[in-house]
């Protein structure tokens, strides 16, 4: 393989991230239209990608920092469509489950937000607790749009898996901030004392001469 073409093959992982994106607005067409099935056909075909530009990532060895948040921003945005997608085509998940929507929702915002603003990165978004709350929450769209209705139980477990990851990212960012906080202050040069000093008050004494025999 020349270098030209091992320099196209380490950039097909981004090019299927973007593509992945792209394919938003084209099945936001269809949702918008009430076909749900074409939508769940898309997602089904967005999560081929998804598995594969990873895949091919660690095969070429062409994992890179911005091939990453290429990946992360393609899922969020992805996951965010998906979610507007439900809620335009099956209304009543919204209004049967507000206020589980409504924690799930400012759970997760805070430990993005969180993450974001002390470390300027989400948390190990690629930890277990985080794909299993993305398989629960991308199994319960795909079911919901393939068969034209949603299951409450479904939504529960997706929602409660989301929100124990959202959890446990808080819980991390806490922790790390807590040990950079002390070994901080481990470091910190201490005040010493100077030397010779003492805090002891030693009271003075007159001097008394005594004359000797010669005088």
């Amino acid at each position: 393989m020349d270098r030209s073409a091992a320099t196209y093959s380490r950039r097909v992982p981004d090019l299927l991230s973007g593509a992945r994106i792209l394919l938003i607005p084209v099945l936001t067409i269809p949702a918008l239209a009430g076909n749900g099935r074409v939508v769940g056909f898309g997602l089904l075909l967005a999560g081929a990608t998804d598995f594969l530009d990873g895949y091919l990532a660690r095969r070429l060895g062409a994992a890179t920092p911005r091939g990453a948040r290429l990946d992360a921003l393609a899922d969020n945005l992805l996951l965010v469509s998906a979610l507007a997608w439900l809620w335009w085509l099956h209304p009543e998940i919204l209004t049967s489950n507000g206020v589980l929507i409504a924690a799930v929702c400012a759970v997760h915002l805070a430990s993005l937000a969180a993450g974001q603003l002390t470390f300027g990165r989400v948390v190990n978004a690629h930890r277990f607790g985080s794909k299993l709350a993305g398989g629960c929450l991308y199994g319960f769209a795909l079911i919901t749009l393939l068969s034209g209705a949603y299951e409450p139980l479904l939504l529960t477990v997706a929602a409660g898996a989301l929100i124990a990851s959202s959890a446990e990212s808080l819980l991390i960012t806490m922790t790390e901030v807590i040990a950079t906080s002390r070994k901080a202050r481990s470091q910190r040069p201490q005040a010493e004392k100077p030397v010779g000093t003492s805090t002891i008050a030693i009271p003075s004494s007159p001097i008394i001469a005594t004359p000797s025999a010669r005088e």
